[in-house]
């Protein structure tokens, strides 16, 4: 692909040929380049991000990737595939994969601002980043794009309408303050809080568990005590959290608000660390229910899903002392076999025949 690709809608595509990236792979695509488990990503390209996927095919086709000696043949079947294509597309809108769409029409472009570029994928899935530019850039795609594409648009109408803008966003984000100043003002206040440890943030290494807290705020009868960022149970905006610790797994208390999560990177391929097996939360959830003194249960979503979540019901707060809680989540993530792996052939779920002597394999 020594030149870029036109964009084309993923419901425009009929049957003609496409690299479809951050996505699933369509009958028409003749390259999948994407971090999704099971996806036909070429081995040589698989990176955390699909953004990073379609950076190391770009210098792959140019001649600047260091492909061992094996890869080679499977590069360069990659390569001619892809000049097989009409289109560049993807199957939904975020962060990610709108860097990795705009990459693949203006390789050159995009391979010089490469490092940026990953910044902002990574803070739109993963929550991490390491630049405020970056912060600024991804915060603003959203309500850049629900402006210019208009509320409700489809996927489609919102590449068309942002895939314009992108070279002068990442360029000059300052432009755009006005869509990304409020939530880059709570991000900052999180860093600050865990700085200033007004928010304490500790780490189990033991069960990738990061435990985020804010211990001298008093239980609450309203909401508007929370603070800009806060969400679900944690205390602060997650970027702050998730740019603070590689822990892959959360628990979050805001006073009586409480939530435990598995973070994106555990959903996906993601290789630059090891990131523990996901075990089904359901059972977590009913232990937790039990425990509840009033009518308070908990609730898990289900195991292939993406950002795995168990909350108390209702407004997300429990009646069970922080340590209790802690106790019991972390007893069960020590204990409990794998339900996920991002790295099976056949899909991320492991049924539950397999669980209890399942290994990871890839």
């Amino acid at each position: 692909m020594e030149t870029g690709l036109g964009y084309v809608p993923y419901e425009r595509l009929g049957e003609r040929p496409h690299v479809m990236v951050d996505g699933a792979q369509r009958r028409s695509s003749v390259l999948t380049l994407s971090h999704w488990p099971a996806s036909p990503t070429p081995k040589a390209f698989w990176r955390d991000l699909s953004a990073q996927s379609v950076l190391a095919f770009l210098a792959a086709a140019r001649g600047r990737l260091d492909v061992p000696a094996d890869a080679k043949p499977e590069v360069a079947r990659a390569v001619e595939a892809a000049e097989m294509a009409e289109a560049v597309t993807n199957d939904h809108f975020d962060e990610d994969g709108l860097m990795s769409v705009w990459s693949a029409m203006v390789p050159d472009s995009a391979l010089r601002v490469a490092d940026l570029v990953v910044d902002v994928a990574s803070c739109g899935d993963f929550g991490v980043v390491s630049s405020d530019e970056a912060a600024q850039v991804s915060f603003a795609v959203g309500p850049l794009a629900e402006e210019v594409a208009g509320p409700g648009a489809g996927t489609g109408e919102r590449y068309l309408a942002m895939l314009g803008r992108v070279a002068e966003l990442l360029g000059h984000p300052a432009r755009y303050r006005r869509y990304w100043a409020d939530e880059f003002a709570a991000y900052e206040l999180g860093k600050d809080a865990i700085a200033e440890e007004t928010v304490m943030l500790e780490t189990d290494g033991a069960v990738d568990l990061a435990v985020v807290s804010r211990p001298s705020r008093p239980r609450l009868a309203e909401l508007n005590g929370r603070l800009p960022g806060a969400a679900g149970g944690l205390p602060i905006h997650p970027v702050a959290v998730h740019s603070a610790t590689t822990a892959s797994r959360v628990l979050a208390f805001d006073g009586d608000f409480c939530e435990c999560y598995f973070r994106y990177e555990g959903w996906v391929r993601y290789l630059s660390r090891e990131v523990p097996l996901r075990p089904d939360l359901a059972p977590l959830a009913a232990e937790l229910s039990s425990l509840e003194p009033g009518d308070v249960f908990w609730e898990a979503n289900p195991v292939g899903a993406i950002v795995g979540r168990l909350q108390p019901s209702g407004e997300g707060r429990t009646e069970i002392a922080p340590e209790k809680v802690n106790e019991v989540v972390v007893g069960y993530l020590a204990s409990s076999p794998p339900a996920w792996d991002p790295f099976r052939v056949d899909g991320g779920y492991i049924p539950e025949s397999e669980r209890a002597s399942y290994r990871r394999r890839r």
